[in-house]
This record gives structure tokens, C-alpha cells and sequence, in this order.
């Protein structure tokens, strides 16, 4: 009777397939969470629409290395941000695309001057 619901063999039952580009975006939100890390666009890329932060991934198998490009707000600690932004994206990756994350390398591509109203909370 293995047509009966509840004696389904776990292999029979299929397989999830997590494409590249919703793992950038999982990626892609979990950095923007980090303080200073925000949404900006550099140079030629407002032109061709590109902007921080750029995700890149490398899907094998049930492993995962990202490579981010992040633009950070003037005033914070580089190290630290980009160190929580590590942290904080191999995390999400994780947790909710289930892979193995082999890396997390995460470049400084721009600093941006602080929005109005940031400046203050930026420099205490």
C-alpha cells in the first residue's frame, strides 16, 4: 500500500531545486540589513542601472560562495561592517536556502556621504 498518504519513501518525494538568482537575493537583503550597508549606484553603473549591492553566486551541488560589492555609509568602521556583513549573509544562506556556505567575500566598492538625519547617528 504504498499509494496511501504518510507512507511516502523521502526519496520518491522529489527534490527542491534553489535556483542561483533567488540565492543573490537572499543574499542581497541579508546585507542590506547591516548597519551602514546601503543601496547606491557608482559611476558608469548609473548609466547601465547597476548598483550596490552586486551579488554573485556559485551554486554546487548543495554548497554556495557568494562574492558581494557593497557600498557603505562614510563614517563606519570598515572592518566591522564588512565582517557582520560575513557573518550575517553566510547566516541567511544557511538558514534559509539550506546550502553549505564555502565563503562569503565581500568587497567595498563605494563609500557614500550619509542620507539627511544619518549624519548625526553615523558620527556618535
Amino acid at each position: 500500500m504504498a499509494d496511501q498518504v504518510g507512507d511516502d519513501d523521502p526519496g520518491a518525494r522529489g527534490s527542491l531545486t534553489i535556483r542561483d538568482k533567488a540565492v543573490e537575493a537572499v543574499a542581497c537583503a541579508t546585507a542590506l540589513e547591516v548597519d551602514g550597508i546601503v543601496r547606491a549606484s557608482h559611476g558608469i553603473g548609473k548609466l547601465a542601472l547597476r548598483e550596490l549591492p552586486r551579488v554573485d553566486v556559485v551554486v554546487a551541488g548543495d554548497h554556495v560562495r557568494a562574492n558581494l560589492e557593497v557600498a557603505v555609509v562614510w563614517g563606519r568602521p570598515l572592518p566591522e561592517t564588512t565582517a557582520e556583513v560575513r557573518r550575517r549573509v553566510g547566516r541567511g544562506l544557511s538558514e534559509l536556502s539550506g546550502l553549505v556556505v564555502d565563503g562569503v567575500d565581500v568587497h567595498v566598492r563605494s563609500v557614500v556621504a550619509p542620507g539627511p538625519g544619518e549624519r548625526r547617528k553615523v558620527l556618535q
